[in-house]
């Protein structure tokens, strides 16, 4: 290894530049939990819920949607989880990342025919979650498949089944926006974090909230400009159909909703 070697003098020069250029207040995500702090010895497990009401005014139940090219979809539940740090479980008090693993249920695609509006019963990715990891700065990284650590995405498509015949869609794993890619620095808007009013806790919590009250977090999504295709049954000419959709593939997919996350046994807040 080569010796650092730097005078008295110019270690404070360069110290004091480094403290002008980092910010005061940098957004973060903070954790906290008592008497034990998050760690890697002992992650804090996370889990949360959707939260209506729904994008649609009609359906405000169902407070989960999604858009792929012809499809409207959407889903009375969303459930995420964070029990082991690959699913993302928190070992920080503070972090520029927060991951989850989050299971949709309870789906329908909504059908119209002529002034008739129908429900076609829809399977979300076999029953498997779907991970997503949060940037501060409003950018998501999305993917199914087994993960090694909190920030890491898997590479396999996530997958929508209509009916039993009508239409697989595959979601494949990607990072909302895409210009997030090359611009991971950007300020963007598809996941915006909030902090709603403290949930009251017993008096025999105190020791855990000495506030008698336990932080959660809001994550409000609006991925647009997403990747999707059709892969399988009537939507792409199978099973009778002599013509399968126009477009089968595209970067036109949405998806709106909102979950409420929290530590299990302690506070979990966004620092703007």
């Amino acid at each position: 290894m080569r010796p650092l070697k730097m005078t008295v003098g110019m270690a404070t020069v360069v110290c004091a530049c480094a403290v002008m250029s980092v910010p005061a207040m940098a957004k973060e995500f903070t954790a906290s939990r008592l008497p034990h702090a998050c760690s890697i010895a002992e992650p804090c497990k996370t889990k949360g819920r959707g939260i209506g009401p729904g994008p649609d005014e009609q359906h405000p139940e169902y407070t989960q949607e999604f858009k792929f090219g012809f499809f409207l979809l959407v889903c009375k539940n969303a459930a995420t989880i964070g029990k082991t740090v690959d699913e993302g479980a928190i070992t920080w008090s503070g972090s520029q990342t927060f991951s989850t693993e989050v299971k949709f249920s309870k789906c329908k695609t909504i059908a119209h025919f002529g002034a008739f509006q129908g429900a076609i019963p829809t399977k979300f990715n076999g029953g498997l979650p779907v991970k997503f990891v949060y940037h501060v700065n409003g950018f998501v990284e999305q993917g199914s498949g087994e993960t090694e650590s909190e920030i890491e995405v898997g590479g396999t498509a996530t997958t929508f089944k209509v009916g039993a015949k009508l239409c697989n869609i595959s979601w494949p794993a990607q990072t909302v926006p895409i210009r997030a890619e090359k611009k991971p620095g950007g300020e963007y808007s598809d996941a915006v974090f909030s902090n709603p009013p403290g949930v009251p806790v017993p008096p025999t919590q105190i020791n855990k909230f000495p506030s008698l009250t336990q932080q959660r977090m809001d994550i409000t999504n609006a991925f647009k400009g997403m990747s999707w295709e059709y892969t399988e049954g009537q939507c792409v000419g199978e099973g009778g159909f002599e013509e399968e959709a126009p477009k089968t593939e595209a970067k036109t997919g949405a998806y709106f909703g909102t979950f409420e996350e929290e530590v299990s046994g302690g506070n979990l807040a966004f620092k703007p």
